[in-house]
């Protein structure tokens, strides 16, 4: 969340590199992703498209004319990507990309695909859609997953055997064949019979991925136990989080850190972090990687950083960096006794305490560009695919961290562009993240693809609305799923829902006056002046609806 940093507004502990950074280049106070969760935000970021052009997300950006890769890709560039999300084969988001890195675990893959599968099962219970049709569906998304989950393993199998990637205490440490050969088995029995393998699941039971990374399983190679480093962030975080959850200023935000410290400490065996490696690892696997690039080639790499998702606090999986650690341990112990001598600290410790080190992480890669002699011909882009909630005292509770929500916490971003040359500005225009692939092309001299639809960020041409989507959990279904809009402007935000069914009427969901209710709190679609004053929005949502369903 962009509120957490410290040109955010939050305190300058936070991200001291990022401030200096944002200080002197292009920083955008307004921008906002058109898509939550993640995986509603890449089609935006990887192909300046919005979620729902092209069919929607249903298969990524496969469908989407041009990748922003494959523009780099054609013109020279050397391409890499670190990518800490699930699926991306099937989606196909590793279009343009000479070298691409998976970087997740196995857990995230069964999970998304239970998302999935529990909003067929909750439709056909509805009657919205038959027996026969459920089963065929599902099958060929288990089917996707499972091959992704093949590839995943394979690709692992080979970052070990070849050394393409840094040691890892989690990652190299787990029997990916034994995996794979339970994929293996699983897809042939889908092949064979795919209605006895689908139906355990309509029944209210779990098929698939479940009985593949269970810890039975894919039981780890070795006992991981604590390192001497390890248990010292874990005494530091219940000594601080315990500090906190009396205070009266921050009662609230203190039981919720000291709530999610004990469920990291308490489940997360020898590290902080199950699912995704840390932004250490990332950034040795990225200083690899350029090492092996053709020197003097221009190169394009997309990192993502997922620390600050998972309340990350150091290079936890890195097998040979205890002097890393301990800088970090140090950063980390000053940032909890910075934030916690603030008598009105309203926050999660852990959570700004993982910005912290995602900002320590950021100081060491720049350091590597500028040991490297390219710092000066390198653009930086700092930001994020969406927000959240959990890191403030929660304005509306649990409910505001709903998927098909479209408050600002959950989509406000990041964006800051730092490079040689660039103008050190703080815009408070309107802007969004399909506006980021153009913004880079203008950078470099190149022009934006005709199935852009961002802008470049260099012009004076301002927005007077910015544009955000979704359909909620589970698959895209443009014909069984209702079809929500979000448009933003300065002064006001309207979400707009078209049910599904061409008989239905759309209609306004929320409305809000962002002048007098920043927040968020007071809910105007019922007031007549109010959708009034908003009727040319509105028109802008009736219209893009229509053509998604049409």
């Amino acid at each position: 969340m962009p509120s957490r940093t410290g040109v955010g507004g939050n305190l300058s502990c936070v991200s001291p590199f990022l401030d200096s950074l944002a200080s002197k280049g292009l920083n955008f106070s307004n921008a906002f992703t058109m898509g939550n969760p993640t995986e509603f935000a890449l089609p935006g970021l990887f192909a300046s498209s919005y979620l729902l052009d092209n069919g929607g997300y249903r298969n990524g950006i496969a469908d989407r004319e041009v990748a922003f890769a494959e523009v780099l890709k054609r013109i020279g560039y050397s391409t890499s990507a670190f990518f800490t999300i699930f699926r991306p084969k099937n989606d196909e988001y590793h279009r343009g990309f000479d070298d691409f890195y998976h970087l997740y675990d196995l857990q995230v893959t069964e999970k998304n695909f239970m998302n999935t599968a529990n909003w067929y099962v909750d439709a056909l219970g509805r009657g919205s859609i038959e027996t026969a049709e459920c089963k065929s569906e599902l099958s060929i998304y288990y089917k996707e997953y499972l091959e992704d989950v093949q590839r995943y393993c394979e690709s692992w199998i080979d970052y070990g055997e070849n050394g393409i990637l840094p040691e890892s205490r989690i990652f190299n440490n787990i029997n990916y064949r034994m995996v794979s050969e339970r994929v293996k088995m699983n897809l042939e029995s889908l092949a064979a019979n795919p209605d006895k393998v689908i139906e355990p699941i309509l029944t209210g039971g779990r098929i698939g991925l479940s009985e593949i990374v269970n810890k039975e399983v894919c039981r780890r190679k070795k006992v991981l136990k604590p390192t001497f480093l390890d248990l010292k962030f874990r005494a530091q975080v219940l000594r601080y989080c315990g500090a906190m959850f009396n205070r009266s200023t921050s009662r609230d935000s203190g039981k919720n850190t000291f709530a999610l410290a004990l469920d990291r400490i308490l489940h997360g065996q020898s590290n902080l972090l199950l699912r995704y490696p840390s932004g250490g690892y990332i950034l040795e696997a990225f200083k690899r990687w350029h090492g092996k690039h053709k020197e003097g080639k221009p190169f394009y790499s997309y990192i993502k950083l997922l620390d600050a998702h998972e309340l990350n606090l150091y290079s936890h999986d890195l097998n040979q960096q205890k002097d890393e650690q301990k800088q970090e341990y140090e950063i980390f112990k000053k940032c909890l006794r910075d934030l916690c001598s603030e008598k009105n600290y309203k926050g999660n410790l852990l959570y700004d305490c993982s910005i912290r080190y995602v900002d320590h992480v950021l100081h060491r890669l720049v350091d590597y560009l500028k040991k490297a002699n390219i710092l000066k011909d390198t653009i930086l882009v700092i930001t994020a695919d969406h927000g959240g909630t959990y890191p403030n005292i929660p304005v509306r509770g649990n409910k505001s961290h709903r998927v098909n929500a479209f408050y600002d916490e959950l989509y406000r971003i990041p964006l800051v562009f730092s490079g040689e040359g660039l103008e050190a500005k703080c815009s408070k225009s309107l802007v969004s993240s399909v506006d980021i692939g153009s913004t880079l092309l203008d950078l470099i001299g190149e022009s934006n693809p005709a199935s852009f639809r961002g802008r470049s960020l260099l012009s004076d041409v301002e927005r007077h609305y910015v544009m955000s989507e979704n359909q909620g959990r589970g698959p895209c279904d443009l014909i069984r799923k209702s079809v929500r809009v979000c448009i933003r402007s300065k002064k006001i935000k309207l979400v707009y829902e078209k049910p599904p069914g061409k008989s239905e009427e759309g209609f306004v969901d929320q409305l809000y006056d962002l002048r007098n209710d920043p927040d968020e709190m007071v809910n105007l679609k019922s007031d007549v002046e109010a959708l009034s004053d908003s009727e040319d929005l509105l028109e802008v949502a009736r219209a893009r609806t229509e053509e998604i369903v049409s």
